[in-house]
């Protein structure tokens, strides 16, 4: 049994943590306010927190997600939205954009592995359009490979995004 990537692992446990703190929310809120509304709708919350956490983990499991791998390149801002255009260089030198939000913390010149979950089969096909829309909402965890060397000045080039 192959282990479970780091960051793959991490929306696992915060999946799970969201859902039990909600359900544990409610459950104080009940013994203490006798509140019966707020208790089940914390208890749906975690309900549904489960069944997404289940999801993920069958996904994880079924190796049913994309790795992308590369060097960032560069990005390009974008005014009014809530997702950045990164540049990666893959290692045999492909050239890719990825939609990344604006949450996401990303230096120039570093080494990053994206796990992205799999677009249906239906996109794969027809449109590239289609498939950079559905992977920039399907992001499940990015982690730093390799680090760039700190100098004594900062330069555009390795600055946090």
């Amino acid at each position: 049994m192959e282990p479970i990537p780091r960051p793959l692992s991490q929306k696992l446990a915060l999946t799970l943590l969201v859902g039990a703190g909600c359900f544990l929310t409610g459950l104080v809120f009940w013994f203490s306010q006798k509140d019966k509304a707020f208790f089940l709708l914390s208890s749906v919350i975690f309900l549904c927190s489960c069944i997404r956490a289940a999801s993920l983990f069958r996904k994880i499991r079924g190796k049913s997600y994309l790795v992308l791998e590369g060097i960032c390149t560069g990005y390009c801002p974008k005014l009014f939205v809530k997702y950045r255009e990164i540049y990666l260089l893959d290692a045999e030198g492909v050239p890719h954009t990825l939609f990344i939000g604006k949450d996401h913390k990303i230096r120039t010149g570093c080494s990053y592995r994206f796990y992205f979950l799999s677009p249906p089969d239906f996109l794969k096909e027809d449109s590239p359009w289609l498939e950079k829309a559905m992977l920039a909402d399907s992001l499940l965890g990015m982690e730093l490979l390799e680090n760039v060397p700190v100098s004594g000045t900062a330069s555009p080039s390795n600055m946090d995004l």
